[in-house]
């Protein structure tokens, strides 16, 4: 093997930084700016509005409209060190936007809309209110195929992700390198300390996202800790049992390799200290077949419990965490979702595997995939890393809850050559949950539980050719959901608010306009 020497490293440094800027004024001078006016409508229409059981989930449709954009500003390098700044902003338009739901009058959301407007702390909503935040900023060293940054930055992985497909997209205040100098490899490292949710103004420690297990959101200092009270109703402000540490940091490791003509291999390892430690093993292999290319995908991921099942206490509830999470209305939390769910033991070890062909035929794509999550337990998934991304997960979807089998379709298609810049899809999704699992968590909106799920999705994508930049999506989607009335594990009283006997099925239209600058 080949060592890189202090002084080799210096002098490729210096053949990099000669074609970067000669001094501070220049590094601003030559600096790139980035900017975006967005706009989105969201409207949910529940099937069924003659009303739930439960008083803060009411079920009236609702809609929400808003405006903003971002402008990105990221100075040229210095000697190889360059920063970047990205200020967010969203603000309600007034008009299209219905609050039927009352989730300004404190109820905890239950439409997708509210996440176009500020949020927190928690659970709390603002519906129709605005916000601006500096979600990036931060320092980044660059030298030969090698970058590192540090601060607060947008951060792609398997586990954390932007997911920009609402106004603002999450951030992650940490560190992260990135490393291409091996041929053909790719070596990825990050650390990612604290969060920024979509509709957050503020950082939390990792622990402090909505998608986090509700008792390890309560175990540990978040915006979303129970509050504990005395037997009066007192309420007890040092909290003596919750919240009392920010949680454990994250630190993510991936290399991914195209050694081999047609083959990509990636391997990644995720360690979230004292709770779940998880792996993750990937290949796609594409062949062609006369005029089309066809593409064998899988992927495997590991749980491993390092300390999530004694939080959690998926078997019996015993634990005091394993409530329901703090809301807007609900300051002590709600009666516990893992209690009796049908688990085999206290732990949360499991694993998930997926599956997946695809075939491209000029403009036209064909997906079919398939995946199983083990019935040991779920699969933790906090920061919006879909672990069945690209493979079987549609949208609103998360289909990782222990014992679920999903399969999906999709066909996309590019109708550039009838019109300029549309392209479209539609999809079909079907979701067979096991009814005694119930979620460790509320990751989705919808309070179905864990019924079985069919859903149709529609989406279309036009980029004005004569005005670059301009882009207008559209995309609607057909969810019907399985009424449960009663739970298989024996000794749990199912109730209305764990989301037996409600239809839940719905309809939802999302329209979003972006001009890129």
């Amino acid at each position: 093997m080949t060592k890189l020497s202090l002084a080799t490293g210096l002098i490729l440094g210096t053949a990099v930084f000669a074609t970067a800027a000669d001094d501070l004024a220049s590094a601003f001078k030559e600096g790139k700016l980035d900017g975006r006016i967005r706009t989105q409508y969201f409207s949910t229409d529940w099937v069924d509005n003659d009303g739930w059981a439960v008083p803060n989930k009411p079920n009236l449709d609702s809609e929400g409209m808003a405006v903003g954009g971002s402008l990105i500003y990221k100075t040229a390098p210095l000697y190889g060190i360059s920063a970047g700044a990205g200020l967010y902003v969203t603000h309600g338009t007034g008009f299209l936007t219905d609050d039927n739901n009352g989730i300004t009058a404190g109820y905890a959301k239950n439409t997708t809309a509210s996440d176009l407007f500020a949020r927190g702390p928690g659970a709390a909503t603002n519906f129709g209110d605005g916000y601006a935040v500096l979600a990036e900023s931060y320092l980044q060293y660059e030298i030969e195929k090698t970058k590192i940054k540090a601060g607060r930055f947008l951060m792609s992985n398997p586990w954390i992700t932007p997911n920009d497909t609402k106004m603002i997209p999450i951030a992650i205040e940490g560190a992260q390198g990135v490393s291409n100098d091996l041929p053909n490899t790719t070596i990825q490292f990050d650390y990612a300390d604290k969060i920024k949710e979509r509709g957050m103004t503020y950082f939390g420690s990792m622990a402090d996202s909505g998608d986090t297990p509700d008792a390890i959101k309560n175990y540990y200092r978040t915006n979303y800790t129970v509050n504990m009270t005395t037997p009066t109703g007192a309420l007890i402000t040092d909290q003596p049992y919750y919240g009392q540490s920010d949680a454990p940091s994250v630190v993510i490791l991936g290399i991914k390799n195209k050694s081999i003509n047609s083959l990509d291999v990636q391997a990644w390892g995720m360690h979230w200290a004292d709770i779940i430690d998880q792996g993750l093993l990937e290949a796609n292999y594409a062949i062609e077949a006369g005029d089309a290319i066809i593409t064998f995908g899988a992927r495997y991921i590991q749980q491993f419990d390092k300390g999530a099942g004694a939080i959690i206490t998926p078997k019996d509830g015993s634990s005091i965490y394993a409530t329901g999470a703090v809301t807007a209305t609900s300051p002590l939390g709600g009666v516990s979702k893992v209690q009796l769910k049908g688990d085999n033991d206290n732990r949360v070890d499991t694993y998930i595997y997926a599956l997946r062909a695809v075939m491209n035929y000029g403009p036209a794509k064909l997906l079919l995939a398939y995946s199983h999550t083990d019935e040991g337990g779920d699969l933790i998934a906090p920061w919006r890393g879909f672990p069945t991304y690209d493979y079987t997960r549609s949208m609103t979807i998360t289909d990782w809850n222990a014992n679920t089998y999903a399969y999906k379709a999709q066909f996309d298609y590019d109708f550039n050559a009838f019109v300029s810049g549309l392209s479209a899809f539609i999809s079909y999704s079907y979701y067979d949950r096991d009814p005694s699992k119930v979620g460790y968590q509320g990751a989705s909106d919808r309070y179905y539980n864990n019924g079985d799920t069919r859903q149709w999705n529609m989406d279309a994508l036009y980029k004005v050719a004569s005005v670059k930049g301009l882009e207008f999506k559209a995309r609607y989607m057909i969810q019907d959901n399985e009424i449960l009335t009663t739970n298989v594990v024996a000794g749990n009283t199912p109730t209305a608010s764990e989301g037996y006997g409600n239809d839940t099925s719905n309809r939802e239209l999302r329209l979003e306009a972006n001009y890129r600058f």
